[in-house]
């Protein structure tokens, strides 16, 4: 069994944006896998609710996870695993790890990147 563990620093997120992918990527909606999971081939991630991670690849391409049910802790998770099961790709075989629990993807889809959480302003005018 082949586990990876992805940790985040806040300078990833502040890195320059690298250059354009020279393949086309899948349409959005598209089953997909991502390569070479165990080289780098997922940059960072973000997690809307428990049940629901986009993930970005080294190309910067995103790509929506849906999950089986829900996987506590993942919204607020600072890093996930991934086990491939000896796989180099990561596609809806795989399996995610946050802290102890193991969340078994429904589907894993090419996507826009994830939409941007707003944040409300105090008080009035």
């Amino acid at each position: 069994m082949t586990v990876m563990m992805l940790a985040l620093a806040a300078a990833a997120s502040l890195a320059a944006p690298a250059a354009k992918p020279e393949t086309t990527p899948p349409p959005a909606g598209a089953e997909v896998s991502i390569p070479f999971v165990n080289f780098g081939g997922i940059w960072s991630f973000e997690a809307p609710d428990d049940d629901l991670v986009y993930l970005q690849d080294r190309h910067r391409n995103w790509y929506r996870a849906q999950l089986y049910g829900p996987c506590f802790g993942l919204t607020w998770a600072n890093g996930i695993g991934v086990d491939t099961s000896g796989s180099s790709n990561f596609d809806r075989y795989a399996t995610l790890i946050v802290g102890s629990e193991r969340c078994r993807i429904e589907s894993l889809t090419r996507s826009d990147p994830p939409p941007r959480r707003h944040h409300g302003k105090k008080g009035g005018g």
